[in-house]
Order: structure tokens, then sequence, then C-alpha cells
């Protein structure tokens, strides 16, 4: 055999191993596809459940997502802890198929008075707080440096403060809750030592009351009309126009 070349290359024999069940992906395809089907279920049933919510729910429900604050404590107007969202806590109510609040009419003036302020007076949205407290729902009538409701340093309301107060008594005059009215002001000290603050405050509420009652409110619905001065400020910093306010509060019936 001398004359056959011999090939000193090793020989190399590949074994192949077969494999059981989804091969090399193994069961990982399994698990993505149960969360898929988990998320699609709570999809539909998050749409069944929309779907089976009155007008009126679905109107309060968007309001609840819609229209907030952040303020903490006394910045919310008496509401305790963190309110993130207007109309306070809600749950799913089997038996009536839908959702309400702890009190189902002011869940409706809530929303009442945020759609007509996005209609009417859109240009003061950012001035006309509205959110539930325990005590019931409450209007914040704020005041921007450029955009006053009254004249600085009086109870003359301007027209904006005349078109907002007109418009939030055709609202609350719907319903037959009773108000409170509130005057608060910042910390800038009122160059009068006779007039003060305390003063000043009185005066805007018994202006905001004057506005509501010539707008057709009922006066007997109105049942007291206070001064904060600046005891009760709106936002940390006592100087922010925002502080000079009038506060309504829609009570319980």
């Amino acid at each position: 055999m001398s004359g056959v070349k011999q090939d000193n290359q090793p020989i190399i024999i590949k074994r192949i191993k077969k494999g059981h069940g989804g091969g090399h992906h193994g069961g990982a395809w399994k698990v993505a596809y149960a969360d898929f089907v988990t998320a699609m279920m709570a999809l539909f049933l998050v749409l069944w459940l929309v779907a089976m919510l009155s007008i009126d729910t679905k109107k309060a429900v968007a309001e609840y997502f819609r229209s907030h604050t952040v303020f903490k404590g006394t910045e919310a107007g008496g509401a305790t802890g963190f309110s993130a969202m207007i109309g306070g806590p809600v749950k799913l109510d089997a038996d009536e198929g839908g959702i309400k609040s702890r009190d189902k009419r002011f869940e409706l003036i809530t929303a009442k008075l945020n759609e007509i302020v996005e209609e009417k007076l859109h240009k003061y949205r950012e001035q006309v707080l509205i959110f539930t407290t325990a005590e019931g729902v409450r209007l914040e009538l704020t005041e921007k440096n450029l955009s006053p409701m009254f004249e600085s340093g009086t109870a003359n309301l301007l027209p904006g403060g005349e078109d907002v107060l007109s418009t939030v008594a055709s609202v609350l005059n719907e319903f037959p809750n009773t108000v409170t009215i509130e005057g608060h002001t910042d910390r800038s000290k009122y160059p009068n030592a006779n007039y003060t603050n305390w003063e000043l405050a009185a005066d805007r509420a018994n202006t905001a009351r004057r506005q509501l009652v010539q707008n057709g409110f009922d006066p007997s619905k109105i049942t007291k009309v206070t001064s904060y001065a600046d005891a009760v400020p709106l936002k940390d910093d006592p100087y922010d126009p925002s502080n000079r306010r009038v506060s309504i509060l829609v009570e319980p019936d």
C-alpha cells in the first residue's frame, strides 16, 4: 500500500442530541403568552365596565381624573392628607352597575361646575379650583397678578370677578345645598391701621355674596359669610396672589 497517500487529518465525529419539548427555547413563550392573554382579559373587562356606566357617571369619572389639585392639608382648603384628584375616593357599586362617591350630588355638582368653567370661563380655569373635602364641594376663586378678581386693596369686583361669580351662581342655584362664603387675603399689610386684612376679606366675601344673589342665587341658602384674612393660606408662600381669594363651600344637604 505504499502507493496510497495517507491523510493524517483527524477524523471528527459529530453527535447530535435530540431535544425534547420546545427545543432550546424551553417554555418561556408560554409565560409570555399567558401575560398577553391576562392583559387582554383585563382590557376587555375595563371596556365592559365602561360600557355599563351611565352618561352622568362617565362625566363624573372623567372629571375625577381631569380636574385635580396637588395641594396638601390646609392648602387643600380643609382636606386631610394629599389630594391628587377631585371627587374623593370612589368605588364600584355592583348593585347599581355604576360608580358613586360619598355623595352622588357632590359628584354631580363637581362635574357641572367643571363643565361650565370649561365652556364659559376657560380663560379663568387656572384661577377656579374645584374639589371635594370632608366638608363638601369647595370652590377657590383665586387671583393672579395679571388677572385679579377685585381692585387692589378694595372689595370692588372687576369684570372678571363678576363673570366668574355670576356663572357659578347659575350652577349652584340648580341644587338645594346651602353654601358658606369665606374671604381670604395674602399677608401683605393693609396701609390703613383702622382697616386691616380682616375687614378687607370680610368685605370681599360680602361682595361675592351680593353678586351671587344678584344673579339669581337664593339668599336663604347662604348660611355664613366669614373672614379669614391671611390665616388660612392656599400656598406655602404667604404673599402668593392665589392666597387672595373667595372660597365658596357647598355643604351637605
